[in-house]
């Protein structure tokens, strides 16, 4: 045999060998396209998710933070609050301190005082008897019985 067959044969077996390589190629490029269709849907269904837990996650840091700023505002309220009651409380101690003062100082001034109450109810009995004398010397012996005026005393 000569060269030139042994060349065509060679030649007739690469190419038949191109072809079944091509056809290899077409089917498993024909065989994924669905797998690949399926790996490109989960992709993106993966890329949606991953975009949702972006925004579920921003809005999660927005509410953390307005939490945040909630729990400070009412912290700060919170102290106010307390600072307020201390306040009130020295304020009370104080008014009962003053209370005091001035309920001691009128016992004092009551207890000073007894000598000038006596001095009252003498002249206010001195009083009602003169008022009791002038209504005698105005009224007839007998209208005086009926329309007498008691004496008024006052006790300690």
């Amino acid at each position: 045999m000569d060269s030139t067959i042994w060349l065509y044969a060679a030649l007739g077996i690469v190419v038949l060998g191109i072809i079944i390589a091509g056809i290899g190629v077409f089917l498993m490029i024909k065989g994924i396209k669905e797998p690949m269709k399926e790996i490109k849907g989960s992709a993106n269904n993966l890329k949606d998710r991953m975009d949702n837990l972006k925004l579920e996650t921003t809005s999660l840091q927005h509410h953390a933070n307005e939490i945040k700023e909630d729990v400070q505002v009412k912290s700060e309220k919170i102290t106010l609050f307390l600072d307020a009651a201390k306040g009130t409380k020295n304020s009370v101690v104080d008014l009962n301190s003053s209370v005091r003062a001035i309920t001691k100082d009128i016992t004092h001034q009551v207890d000073n005082d007894r000598h000038q109450q006596k001095q009252v109810e003498q002249w206010s009995n001195t009083a009602v008897t003169m008022l009791a004398m002038a209504q005698e010397k105005q009224l007839p012996k007998h209208k005086l019985e009926e329309h007498a005026d008691p004496v008024y005393e006052f006790e300690n």
